[in-house]
């Protein structure tokens, strides 16, 4: 599923509430976070496929390599749909621990090492006509914009790109 979109910079971003400002710019991990909201956290993973890196996605991870891991995931808080995840992990090297983590959440592996950072995190919402509320309709969720993140981080000279976007009766709508 295409989650492109018009991504900015969070300077460049006005109009938020304290709640949509304090779920998007969350600076450690969104997983920790959804988990200590939640009695039962779990991951649904869509896809983990081979995938074609776009330009602008190889521009972002500073890499040449044209082919990535496409992992889909939909994060889950007491069984209710709260985030729809896309990860892009080029695929450099068959034993990284990044790739096929099956359903454990990211968020897990790469924020319990102290040399990961991280860019910059960009915000886009997702507006009625956007591919994404197909999902939406799937989950047979009630349609509504939708605000999402990015950010790319490096972990240990790896670089990969995740993209996050809060689906309806996420806590950030609250």
């Amino acid at each position: 599923m295409s989650i492109s979109a018009n991504w900015q910079s969070t300077s460049s971003v006005s109009d938020l509430s304290s709640a949509e400002q304090e779920w998007l710019f969350e600076p450690n991990s969104l997983t920790a976070k959804l988990k200590s909201k939640s009695q039962i956290f779990s991951v649904k993973v869509l896809s983990e496929q081979l995938f074609t890196l776009s330009p602008e996605q190889q521009n972002l991870l500073s890499c040449a390599t044209q082919t990535a891991i496409n992992r889909e995931v939909i994060l889950l808080c007491d069984n209710v749909p709260m985030v729809y995840a896309q990860s892009w992990l080029p695929k450099s090297d068959a034993s990284n621990p990044l790739h096929n983590i099956g359903e454990r959440p990211l968020g897990d592996v790469i924020f319990q090492d102290p040399a990961l950072k991280r860019t910059e995190i960009e915000i886009a919402s997702f507006n009625f006509s956007h591919s994404i509320q197909q999902l939406v309709t799937l989950l047979n969720l009630p349609n509504r914009e939708l605000l999402g993140r990015r950010s790319v981080f490096s972990l240990h000279e790896y670089q990969f790109l995740v993209c996050e976007v809060f689906l309806p009766g996420a806590y950030l709508y609250s």
